[in-house]
């Protein structure tokens, strides 16, 4: 199928793009919560992690282009086989689906089917890591909106 070299090359280049373009909309944060008694603009941590990613990125990616390998994956594929790449697509697409679902309508709905709609993607059939899964989204709503008093919108 798809050479590691490959496949982490062009995986490069769409980390540095979405760091880029998360970074941009990092851009617009607002001052609020405790960033902002701390004197940091809200940007600053968003914006340290993006570029801390991009910058991994682009060590493996420059791994891959100059090197040929990281590691001892030289001429391995990424997928073994038609099953792993679709679970693999359909996860990039419930990601994707879930940035604009949470762009649109908000974190509350994108954090209630993102992990329903992953575990579906990677063919879980286990109702009880569907419960599991529901109950963590639950209690991480729990911490941060009564422990840590930051309200989601």
């Amino acid at each position: 199928m798809l050479t590691q070299r490959l496949a982490n090359i062009v995986f490069t280049i769409l980390i540095v793009i979405a760091c880029v373009w998360f970074g941009m909309i990092a851009q617009g944060f607002e001052a609020s919560g405790l960033l902002a008694s701390s004197g940091l603009p809200s940007k600053f941590f968003p914006q340290l992690l993006l570029a801390f990613t991009a910058v991994c990125a682009l060590i493996v990616g420059g791994l891959y282009l100059f090197k040929g390998q990281a590691g001892n994956d030289a001429g391995e594929t990424v997928f073994a086989g038609f099953a792993e790449a679709r679970r693999g697509l359909l996860m990039m697409a419930v990601a994707v689906a879930c940035y604009f679902i949470w762009k649109h309508y908000g974190f509350i709905p994108m954090a209630v089917i993102i992990g329903p709609l992953s575990l579906m993607a990677m063919g879980v059939r286990s109702v009880w890591q569907y419960v599991i899964v529901l109950a963590l989204t639950g209690l991480t709503y729990v911490v941060f909106t009564r422990l840590l008093n930051i309200q989601f919108t």
